[in-house]
């Protein structure tokens, strides 16, 4: 019997918790998994209790809350949870998605099929009522996809729908200086693959991305692709401590990337407002790469969307 263990962690979104557990009750198990889950309320006043109690799970479930206020602290706290039950795999969900009924049989056929430590497929965007027409035929939401079965770049992972072997977990965990940051999955994923993880994907393992009206802004595109190009520079210092000379060079490359937006957005103004929002994404990646090479953090995770 192969266990698994699935971590959500949940901060003020009732009705995406709610969402995500019915389809997690959904879930078709592989022959031979059994599934346990566990989900730490990062709210002090316990606001997920009742939502958890309403969710009728066939599944053993255990709920705690982590007072301190932050993603990597609650990510601890399910860590320790899940791994303190001996698993050979452990999941992660978060509340502001939810998984295809076939999601986990495909994740771990793929995982049977190539031995893979590390196993993750699509997020699919989905918009509420009301979303601008623009915003969702603009594919600014969508992620980079593979072919199942393909080795991919392990810094496309993220702890939205991912299966990873329990024993390639980093003794680290989640690095608690990016607990409002973010990119706390990055530098964790980073570790995995340093100590030779195999990362591999399944296009089949769909899982399906809120996206509130909040968030489905060029607004909120902008401040989040800044704060993927700080967290890129924070996790190369935290992970390596470079000296003067290579931060540096990493403030240098962060200007010319910018240099290199700004001509391609000018470049391109004629056709239209989508293309000059993709070309300059190039330049807020290379302002947070520059600020994060300073050690400047930008706390995204202050602000709770779609609550």
């Amino acid at each position: 019997m192969t266990d698994l263990v699935l971590c959500i962690i949940t901060f003020r979104r009732p009705e995406g918790l709610a969402r995500l557990l019915q389809a997690t009750g959904r879930l078709v198990l592989p022959p031979g998994v059994r599934l346990s889950l566990v989900i730490v309320d990062n709210d002090p006043d316990a606001t997920a209790r009742s939502v958890v109690e309403a969710a009728a799970l066939d599944h053993p479930l255990r709920y705690e809350i982590e007072p301190r206020r932050g993603i990597s602290s609650a990510r601890n706290r399910a860590l320790r949870l899940a791994l303190g039950c001996g698993p050979q795999f452990i999941a992660w969900m978060d509340d502001d998605e939810h998984p295809a009924p076939d999601w986990l049989c495909n994740v771990f056929e793929t995982q049977n099929l190539t031995g893979a430590d590390v196993v993750m497929g699509p997020g699919v965007p989905c918009f509420e009522a009301g979303t601008p027409q623009w915003i969702e035929k603009s594919g600014l939401f969508d992620h980079d996809r593979f072919e199942t079965g393909d080795t991919f770049p392990y810094f496309h992972t993220r702890t939205s729908g991912v299966l990873v072997r329990a024993a390639m977990v980093p003794a680290e965990g989640f690095d608690e200086r990016l607990a409002l940051t973010g990119g706390e999955d990055r530098l964790f994923f980073t570790r995995i693959h340093r100590s030779g993880g195999r990362f591999v994907w399944d296009d089949r393992a769909v899982m399906h991305e809120d996206i509130p009206p909040s968030r489905a802004t060029s607004r909120w595109l902008l401040r989040r692709w800044y704060r993927t190009g700080v967290t890129r520079s924070l996790v190369m210092i935290y992970l390596d401590r470079p000296g003067v000379l290579r931060r540096g060079r990493r403030c240098l490359g962060a200007l010319a990337m910018v240099g290199q937006g700004v001509v391609r957005t000018l470049l391109g103004l004629h056709r239209g407002r989508t293309e000059v929002l993709r070309r300059w994404r190039l330049v807020m990646l290379g302002l947070g790469a520059f600020a994060g090479a300073l050690g400047i953090h930008y706390e995204e995770y202050r602000t709770v969307h779609g609550s």
